[in-house]
């Protein structure tokens, strides 16, 4: 093989890693800006909370379901606290047939 062909394979080869890298940056600046907008579009909602509730980081403050239930509270303006009756959808209980 000539070194002018091997020449080119290299920055071919270097090109290609160089599009992987930018498509992995273009996949993880995608990621954050829809967690930026959803956590505010949440923190729209949750303002609307008596005390207003904030949710700083997405995949943290969501995490114990007290956020969750807020929101949903917010959204359906039904009172969802524990003491209220749910009405479980047919697939929740399909695990414990």
């Amino acid at each position: 093989m000539a070194a002018h062909e091997w020449d080119w394979f290299q920055r071919e080869e270097l090109i290609g890693q160089i599009s992987d890298i930018r498509v992995q940056n273009l996949q993880v600046e995608r990621e954050n800006v829809q967690k930026r907008t959803f956590t505010r579009w949440i923190n729209l909602h949750l303002e609307k909370c008596n005390p207003p509730l904030e949710v700083k980081d997405l995949f943290i403050d969501i995490q114990d379901g007290k956020i969750l239930m807020a929101l949903l509270e917010v959204l359906s303006g039904q009172n969802l606290s524990p003491g209220h009756q749910l009405l479980c959808p047919w697939w929740a209980s399909v695990g414990s047939l």
